[in-house]
This record gives C-alpha cells, sequence and structure tokens, in this order.
C-alpha cells in the first residue's frame, strides 16, 4: 500500500514538472526501502532448544472423592498424548512423584468439543488415590512423532476423608465393626470420647488400643471390640499402613449412670423393676441388659414410680436381636428417657397399642434405635391427652413390619400438651396399615428420610394424615413402593401441596397414586419386583443390573450396597 501512494505522488510531481533528477533518485531510493520494509517482519531466526508446544491452556478439578479424582483440561495443538504426574503431600513442589499416568489422544472422547482444539474439554478420571490427602498434579502434552512437549499447567487439592466401615453395631459393653472386605486395612485404634469441661473446646481422645487386624478379621470384615463402658461414647478408626481409611462415632447402649441388670427369659420383668424402684436411691436410672438369640415373654411391662430413665438394651449375637414378647408398656408416673435400642419387639395382640400415653404422663424422649417391631394391632405409640407431654418421639434405624392393620397407624397423636418433634428415619416400614402418621397437634418438627416403605397385601389410602401444618417438616430420600393391596394411595389424607415436598423420594409403579400426589417425587418406571431383590419375602437389596440411580441415597441404608 505505501508503495502503490509513493508511485502516484512521482507521477503527480512529473505532471506538475516540479521535480528535477536528483529528487527522483532520492524517491526511488525511498522506494526501494519502502519496499523492504514490507517484507515479514517476524521472519527471524530462533533457537530449537526452545521449539516447544503452548502447554494447555485450561486445567481443573471436576471433583474430590476421597479415593479418586475428576480433572477436566483443554487439548493442545500436534500433541499425540497427555502426560500426568501426582506429587503426594507437597502444594504444587513436586518432590514426591508417586504416580506417572499417560492418556493417548486417540483414546480420549471430548466431553465438550469446540471448532480449535485447545478449546476442546476432556476430562479424565484417575482413582486409587488416599483420602484426606493433599496432592498436587500436573499435565503436559507431548508430540511423539517430533518430540516435542508443552509446559506443564498444575494444580494441587486434598482429597475428603474415606469411608470403608460398613456398620457399626454397639452393644453395652461392646462393639462389631464391620467395614469393607474389598479395601486393604492393616489396623483398627479406638478410642473413649472424653467431653471437655469448657464447652467452646473440642472432645479430646483418649485411645484404648491401636489392633493390629488378623487374618480371620481381614477376611470377615468384622472385629468385635469388648471390655466398653456402659452407655459412653467411642471413636474407632481403620487404617492401612498409616493411611487413614474410615472413622465412625458410636454410642454403647444403655446409660452410664444406670443400675445395670442382665435379665434372663425367666425373670419376672415387672418383679425386677419394682425391686430396684423400691430402694433408697430412687429416682434411678436402668438398664435393663437382653441378650441377642433368647426369647422373653411378658404380658403389661410396667414401669413402676421411683424410675427416672429406663433403657431396654439388647446385646446382639450372631446378628440376632434378643425377641421380647409382649403386649404393651405402661407407665406408673411420669418419667424421663424411654430407650428401646436393638430389641425384637414382638406383640402377642393382648393390646392394640404398644405404648399409650395418656392422663399427665411426661417424657423427655422416647426411642425405638435398631429394633424390630411387629404385629402391633393398631400404633407402636398413642399420645391422646390435653395432660401428656414429650420433648420428641425418635425411630431409627428399625424395621416396622404389620402395624396398624387394625387401623390409627405406625403413630398416633390425637391430642398432646407439649410435642415438640417426631422423627423417623433409616426404617423399613412393611405392611402398614391406615397411615404412617395421624397428627392432630401443633408440631416444631416432623421428619421422615432415608425410609424404605413397601405394602404388598396391606391397602394403605393415604401416607400422612396431618391435621395441622408442623413449623418444620421434611419428608426425603425415601421410596414408596409395592402393590399397595390392589388400592390407590393418596399421599395425604388433604391437599398438602402448598407446603409438603416429596422431593428426593421415589415411588414405584406397582404403586397407584390417587388424586393427591407425592409432590417433586421422582416416578420410576419399574415395579418394586424389578426394583428390590426379593420384596415379599423382606429383601429389600437392589438389583444390581437395574443401576438405580437413589443407589447409597435413597431408602433404608440397611439395603445399600456395601
Amino acid at each position: 500500500m505505501f508503495v502503490q501512494f509513493v508511485w502516484i505522488l512521482i507521477l503527480v510531481l512529473l505532471k506538475l514538472r516540479i521535480m528535477k533528477l536528483n529528487r527522483l533518485l532520492i524517491l526511488l531510493g525511498l522506494l526501494n526501502l519502502l519496499i523492504v520494509s514490507c517484507e515479514d517482519p517476524n521472519n527471524w531466526g530462533y533457537d530449537p532448544n526452545y521449539d516447544n508446544m503452548y502447554r494447555p491452556i485450561h486445567f481443573d478439578i471436576v471433583e474430590e472423592r476421597p479415593t479418586s479424582v475428576i480433572v477436566s483440561f483443554t487439548g493442545v495443538i500436534d500433541a499425540t498424548k497427555y502426560v500426568f504426574e501426582f506429587s503426594e503431600g507437597d502444594s504444587l513442589l513436586f518432590n514426591n512423584i508417586v504416580r506417572t499416568e499417560t492418556a493417548l489422544v486417540d483414546t480420549l472422547t471430548a466431553y465438550k468439543e469446540e471448532s480449535t482444539v485447545t478449546a476442546t474439554e476432556y476430562r479424565l478420571l484417575f482413582e486409587d488415590l488416599h483420602g484426606t490427602s493433599r496432592y498436587s498434579i500436573r499435565v503436559k502434552g507431548v508430540d511423539d512423532l517430533t518430540g516435542k512437549e508443552s509446559g506443564w499447567t498444575a494444580l494441587c487439592f486434598d482429597t475428603p476423608a474415606e469411608q470403608i466401615f460398613t456398620k457399626v453395631v454397639p452393644g453395652i459393653t461392646s462393639a462389631t465393626l464391620q467395614w469393607d472386605i474389598e479395601k486393604e486395612a492393616t489396623n483398627i485404634k479406638y478410642g473413649q470420647l472424653i467431653q471437655n469441661d469448657e464447652p467452646e473446646l473440642d472432645t479430646d481422645t483418649l485411645w484404648i488400643e491401636d489392633h493390629q487386624l488378623t487374618d480371620t478379621e481381614l477376611q470377615n470384615g468384622q472385629l468385635v471390640i469388648s471390655d466398653l463402658q456402659i452407655g459412653t461414647n467411642y471413636i474407632a478408626q481403620i487404617l492401612n499402613d498409616g493411611i487413614l481409611r474410615g472413622t465412625y462415632t458410636f454410642r454403647t447402649l444403655g446409660s452410664s449412670t444406670s443400675t445395670l441388670i442382665n435379665v434372663t427369659p425367666q425373670d419376672d420383668i415387672n418383679i425386677v423393676l419394682a425391686n430396684v424402684a423400691g430402694t433408697v436411691e430412687a429416682p434411678v436410672d436402668v438398664t435393663l441388659a437382653f441378650e441377642g438369640g433368647l426369647v422373653y415373654k411378658a404380658d403389661e411391662i410396667i414401669i413402676p414410680e421411683g424410675i427416672k430413665n429406663i433403657y431396654l438394651s439388647g446385646n446382639i449375637v450372631n446378628g440376632i436381636n434378643p425377641v421380647l414378647e409382649m403386649s404393651k408398656f405402661t407407665f406408673s408416673a411420669p418419667m424421663g428417657n424411654f430407650y428401646v435400642q436393638y430389641m425384637d419387639v414382638l406383640s402377642n395382640g393382648g393390646s392394640q397399642f404398644l405404648i399409650e400415653i395418656g392422663n399427665g404422663n411426661c417424657f423427655t424422649n422416647i426411642s425405638f434405635t435398631g429394633c424390630t417391631v411387629r404385629e402391633v394391632p393398631r400404633s407402636i405409640i398413642r399420645m391422646n391427652s390435653n395432660d401428656a407431654m414429650a420433648e420428641s418421639i425418635n425411630i431409627d434405624n428399625c424395621i416396622l413390619k404389620n402395624i396398624g392393620l387394625s387401623g390409627y397407624g405406625l403413630l398416633n397423636i390425637g391430642k398432646a400438651g407439649t410435642l415438640n418433634s417426631i422423627s423417623i428415619t433409616d426404617c423399613t416400614l412393611w405392611e402398614i396399615g391406615d397411615q404412617i402418621i395421624d397428627l392432630r397437634v401443633a408440631l416444631s418438627e416432623f421428619e421422615f428420610s432415608n425410609c424404605t416403605f413397601y405394602n404388598n397385601e396391606t391397602g394403605i389410602p393415604k401416607m400422612f394424615r396431618l391435621d395441622k401444618q408442623p413449623k418444620m417438616i421434611t419428608i426425603t430420600n425415601c421410596i414408596f413402593s409395592g402393590p399397595n393391596g390392589g388400592s390407590k394411595v393418596n399421599s395425604g389424607n388433604s391437599d398438602y401441596s402448598g407446603w409438603l415436598s416429596y422431593a428426593g423420594c421415589y415411588v414405584t409403579s406397582d404403586m397407584v397414586i390417587d388424586s393427591r400426589e407425592f409432590n417433586d417425587a421422582i416416578s420410576l418406571e419399574y415395579t418394586s419386583d424389578d426394583l428390590f431383590i426379593d420384596p415379599t419375602n423382606g429383601d429389600f437389596r437392589f438389583k444390581p443390573e437395574l443401576k438405580f440411580d437413589g443407589e447409597g441415597v435413597a431408602g433404608d441404608p440397611r439395603w445399600w450396597a456395601n
């Protein structure tokens, strides 16, 4: 463009006849300079030692898991492979390279393909990392044809804590620890949690033993620890050559301040309770200890005046709870806590309700934990007095079968002076009649979460009757399933759609919904027989070939794959 301009200028000057020869020569020289200056200004020489490819523009962590990580990176022009290096225990220093991985370009599938290589995104999963560890990771592109390499792009991340413990079953003075046998482990250390005198300080740990696992324990994935204290908080850690692979806190059964009584099947439980309540130390705390695999029979169990808190606690033997055949619990006077722990409570049909709270009976907590409760004609708990009071009712980690078949539902709260909260969590509800809860009083909080509900022969007309909206209500991560005796089912007794959500819950296709739907629930295209291994006979594990999205999230956790 500059050359054209100069020639035009020359022609103009000639035309005006004001140019002499020497001026013409000067202009021609300028023209030559301009021609030279229009050559490529970037045509420089270069040092072949620095003839490399550009490094990846983007490199990031998509998800950190206890033993794996998903990374995202963009491509490098002319790269035939990508090399990844991991350094453990430092922050971008790469002083401890523990692994090198190579990904060939022709084996990669773009996660997000763009018009240019440098904008195309790839994602890779790297497994077999250590939990609770810091890693530095870097990536470079390599061209195998020319030997050229890009520079490194690096970042660091922390893996969260791993958990290979699958279950901890507490006893009164013992605990059974179970873990995934596919995971390598060498030792388990456990200790007592000591509450610091200063509330703002963390809990201290008094370590008791660091146990080296035997071959038998590793094969079974189970360790029984003994000589623990009753009603005490403990922590257990499982490790593999110093690498922490799981942590579990638990509490032994019963109360540390109670009188411990080992009950035999020949004992009259009412006489045992009357004797301890008659001591001069009354009111007292009592722990009744029952042995797994044994059957205890009683009719009406009367909790006498003079007992402040009572724990009915079962020591599990070979995975079997103690069985208590009875009709009902009766309370002679107001008391504090009433706990039933790891017992198989079987109603003999002598009473419609397992617990009926009337008059001025007062409780702090009423709780069933780790139990199986069966064959109660109406409700496990009925509260029907304006003078009755309780802080909370909690049912956790229980199997509840054939309850409410004569009506009233699993829980029936008709009247109450005070009742703050009710929770039903991590439970399996199997053949439940009328409703899960009949609630006709004001309640601060109601939670129904991680439960598996299955009705095959029984027809439940509605899940919940909530005459008064709780101040806080949570119904989530549950599975509602079964043909329901051929009957349609409503989510509630009336329209609660303005405030009741079933988000995170699943409903199988064989459970036919009536006019009041399960708002925000996920409707499955398959039946309960398609979802569970053998629901009719109480096996609610998910069929592995189905690849159910709720695995590890929804339903009673006892049925999740380890």
